[in-house]
């Protein structure tokens, strides 16, 4: 069985298949920015971020009576 890896036609068609893999030209059609993501997803991101920070940092105050909830 380990004779079989040790061939050397094997180790040769298995470099000849390598090297005629073709490579991937990438053009600027494909290119979808930072990430793999195009602008507007990058900024839904960024906008649910922003409030998942606001969020929590009113919570946090809230939790350490910094501000109060008026009740009136």
């Amino acid at each position: 069985m380990l004779d079989d890896f040790l061939r050397e036609d094997d180790t040769e068609s298995f470099l000849n298949e390598i090297q005629e893999t073709p490579t991937l030209i990438q053009t600027e059609d494909d290119e979808t920015g930072f990430l793999g993501m195009t602008p507007v997803q990058r900024f839904v991101i960024s906008v649910m971020f922003f409030f998942m920070v606001l969020i929590i940092g009113a919570f946090c105050l809230l939790i350490t009576g910094s501000i109060g909830i008026p009740l009136g």
